[in-house]
């Protein structure tokens, strides 16, 4: 953990990320991710979601939140789903200064 923009938080490929909100930032866009695979972890929601916030302009993402769901039955028979859960994450990206 290590602060930056007055806040807590974790960088990952040079993206900022924090569940709190940052002073005088400027915000962009929501932006969310679901891996489907269970062997999947926490940085790699992050290194895709860090791709996402450097392509529309942003160094940060605020209001991160993250974790991993169970996909309901239905999901699992028709569609691709590889594994019984899933990482997720989401948060607003920013232009902090």
């Amino acid at each position: 953990m290590e602060t930056m923009y007055g806040v807590k938080g974790t960088l990952q490929d040079d993206v900022f990320f924090t569940e709190e909100n940052i002073i005088n930032a400027q915000q962009i866009r929501k932006i969310a991710v679901e891996i489907s695979r269970q062997n999947s972890n926490l940085t790699e929601v992050k290194s895709r979601m860090a791709k996402q916030a450097k392509l529309v302009g942003g160094n940060a993402v605020v209001s991160f939140k993250y974790g991993q769901k169970a996909h309901k039955w239905y999901e699992q028979v028709f569609s691709f789903k590889w594994d019984t859960e899933s990482w997720h994450g989401e948060g607003i990206v920013v232009k902090a200064i």
